[in-house]
Parts: C-alpha cells; sequence; structure tokens
C-alpha cells in the first residue's frame, strides 16, 4: 500500500440532513449503520406521489431556502425570504412540513431514510470524495468562488494534499471499484460521479449568476484529466468526485478531520 503525495489528509466533512438542502459541516463524523456517514440524507421531502422535490426538479425554487442544524441535527431552522422557523427533527414533522408546503407551493412530506438514508446513488451508497485542489480548478474555469463549487457539487469528503483531480486514482474501470482508506475507515471507489442539472445552479438559487455549462465542463474535464485513471472508461466528462461504498459494514468506525488518506495497490 501507499500513501499518496504529502500525506494527503481529510480537510472537510460535510454531511446533509435534509437531502437537497444545506449542509452541515462537521469536525468528525461516525457511520450510521456502519456503511453511511450518520446523519447525512437522514431526511428527504416527496410530493404527494412519492416523488423527491429535490434541487434536480425545483431548481432555484428549493436551492433558496437556507437550512442551518444544531450539531447533531436534531433540529433545523429555515429561512425563505421573511418566513422562517425552528423545527426539532422528527419531533415537528407536521408543522416542518407545513412550512416546506408553504416555501415551495404544494403538499410536502418528510421521509426519514432506513439505514441506508437517501443516497444519490444506491449502487454506491457511500460518501462522495473530492480533492481541495480540484474545487480550486473548476473555481478557476468559470469564475466562482471555491465555496460556491463546494456548494454546487455537494461532496461529503474533501481530502486536502492532492493535485487537481487526483481523487480520479481511487477509482478503477466499471465493475472493479479500488480499494482506500482514511483514518480508520476503510472504502470502495467504485466510479466518477455523473453530475445532474445541479452543479449549473447558482447554490442560493440566484437566477441572475451565469450558469455553468456542462458542455464547456466536459470540454475541460476531458482536457485536463489525468493520466493512469479510469476515467475515460466512463461514457461522458461531465462527472467530478468520486462515488464510495463502505464494505463491509463498519460498525463503530469514524472520520475525523486530519485523518490521512492511504490508497491500496
Amino acid at each position: 500500500m501507499r500513501t499518496l503525495g504529502m500525506k494527503p489528509h481529510l480537510a472537510r466533512i460535510r454531511v446533509y440532513p435534509i437531502k437537497s438542502l444545506d449542509p452541515l459541516e462537521v469536525e468528525r463524523v461516525g457511520l450510521a449503520s456502519g456503511v453511511r456517514l450518520a446523519r447525512d440524507r437522514d431526511y428527504a421531502l416527496f410530493d404527494t406521489r412519492g416523488r423527491f422535490l429535490n434541487a434536480k426538479r425545483l431548481g432555484p425554487k428549493i436551492l433558496a431556502i437556507r437550512a442551518a442544524f444544531s450539531d447533531q441535527a436534531r433540529a433545523v431552522q429555515l429561512v425563505l425570504g421573511s418566513d422562517s422557523g425552528r423545527f426539532e427533527l422528527p419531533g415537528e414533522r407536521a408543522a416542518l412540513e407545513a412550512w416546506f408546503g408553504r416555501a415551495l407551493g404544494q403538499a410536502v412530506s418528510l421521509g426519514q431514510g432506513s439505514a441506508a438514508g437517501f443516497p444519490d446513488d444506491e449502487d454506491a451508497s457511500g460518501p462522495t470524495v473530492i480533492g481541495s485542489a480540484t474545487i480550486d480548478a473548476v473555481a478557476e474555469w468559470f469564475g466562482l468562488a471555491a465555496e460556491e463549487v463546494r456548494r454546487r457539487f455537494r461532496a461529503n469528503l474533501e481530502i486536502a494534499g492532492l493535485g487537481p483531480f487526483e481523487e480520479d486514482t481511487l477509482f478503477g474501470p466499471p465493475g472493479k471499484p479500488k480499494a482506500f482508506r482514511i483514518g480508520e475507515v476503510s472504502f470502495l471507489g467504485v466510479n466518477p460521479c455523473r453530475r445532474c442539472v445541479v452543479p449549473t445552479l447558482d447554490s442560493g438559487g440566484d437566477t441572475a449568476v451565469g450558469a455553468l455549462s456542462p458542455k464547456e465542463f466536459s470540454r475541460l474535464r476531458e482536457r485536463h484529466r489525468r493520466s493512469g485513471t479510469s476515467l475515460s472508461l466512463y461514457p461522458g466528462y461531465y462527472r467530478l468526485a468520486v462515488n464510495t461504498r463502505i464494505e463491509p459494514p463498519q460498525a463503530g468506525a469514524r472520520l475525523v478531520v486530519g485523518d490521512e488518506l492511504t490508497v491500496f495497490e
């Protein structure tokens, strides 16, 4: 096994207690059911037909909502314009659904996930991983602040000490995951995360902000791809961050900011 570069390490941990809303940044996190980050995508919003109410469907309408979570995500403060409220999770579910109903202009239900939560990729339900240098590179491409890139691409784990796009070494060809470890948690890097419309939109729901172009992103992503990775084996270059699985379940393990990254050959 080897350690990449100059001791790459975990620089940020972000979980998303309610899917599609703002993150909660933490210094350490355990694993829920041993397979995913605790408090990540514990809840999701649904319409009356059982479909996700997320930024992919609603765009600026939901992106304009600000959410601030308590440290253990047992409560959330929501703000949209002059309308605000603080709600216990999940105790004040009915009041929370009513608030979202007003904000989104339709009936809303709040779902609570099972052991797997509500991952974007059910085949790779672990946290997504991205490098700090990659965030800076994408920010430079499109004239965005690094924090705006973080908010648009919504990765869970950010690694400092890697070169731009070096996290692409953490997955293998399709169907052949790659093993790596951060601190005491072992991962399988499954694939590069295929992106939807969300990264093209301003994270605060400001429709006046120019959109990031998937076509231009793909062109630049291909141009700057690292040699020796499997990125070209996947369809399209509108991909960023690494989808993972935590296998086998690792009950009791935790991640802490500063944990080092180790890759297994």
